[in-house]
């Protein structure tokens, strides 16, 4: 096992976190690290997951280790963060919102734990009386919040990789090859074999009941009102810039 710095992965949900992360975890263990995915402890735990993470902190100061991804603002409060490094994925948030609509309404898959069950069925039953629209309306501060907080994290940080969805989808190698020179480990055959059909992002058609339901960037273009879309803009505009998102000035 490597004696290397420790790594942890910041994301927003639906921006391709999961599929970010085992492909992170794979480099990591072809390079000697040990992978203690933190999340994986969220589903049939009895707390909450930013409780979860920050009650973790003390063991994140072991060294080698890759200790999966942490999600939500929660990340503000991660004293540990400084001292790992990081990896950073990220997703325009306005297509974030659109896809954590029909994941949340349709395709997720209730939590193991009791009162995490009924709290996902509530939000549920919740999201069957809105529409898109009114939901990503209701998303947008919660989502500033998110990015401003990630921009923060990244303001200063000294061992810090960004990734985004879009180039994961689009140009896999490209996006591969960052994650390549920043833990230097390049994509060796016993690493493409672990990656296998995970870095394949081809979806044959929009499936609204699957967790890969589409991929192609700027689906909220295509699913919100106009009028929606340029109410998020407004809200969206000067976070996503800090994060190398530019909204087009319609004149």
């Amino acid at each position: 096992m490597t004696t290397a710095k420790s790594l942890l992965a910041l994301s927003m949900h639906k921006a391709g976190s999961t599929v970010a992360s085992q492909i992170l975890a794979d480099f990591c263990r072809e390079k000697g690290y040990e992978v203690d995915d933190i999340s994986h402890r969220v589903p049939t735990s009895p707390l909450p997951e930013p409780e979860v993470f920050l009650n973790a902190q003390p063991e994140m100061q072991r060294p080698g280790v890759y200790f999966g991804m942490a999600r939500g603002p929660y990340v503000k409060d991660m004293e540990i963060i400084p001292a790992l490094k990081i990896v950073v994925q990220l997703r325009d948030p306005r297509d974030c919102i659109t896809s954590a609509y029909f994941s949340f309404s349709k395709s997720h898959v209730p939590p193991e734990d009791p009162e995490k069950r009924k709290a996902f069925e509530a939000r549920r039953e919740k999201l069957k009386a809105m529409n898109i629209d009114q939901y990503a309306r209701s998303q947008v501060k919660d989502y500033v919040n998110r990015m401003t907080i990630l921009a923060d994290i990244l303001n200063g940080h000294e061992d810090a990789l960004v990734l985004k969805y879009e180039e994961m989808v689009s140009d896999t190698s490209a996006w591969l090859n960052r994650i390549a020179i920043f833990l230097d480990q390049p994509v060796t055959d016993s690493l493409r074999a672990r990656l296998g059909h995970k870095i394949d992002f081809s979806v044959d058609r929009e499936d609204a009941a699957r967790h890969k339901r589409q991929v192609t960037p700027g689906d909220h273009a295509r699913k919100l009102a106009p009028e929606t879309v340029a109410a998020l803009n407004a809200e969206l505009a000067a976070p996503m810039a800090r994060l190398g998102y530019a909204i087009p000035v319609r004149s």
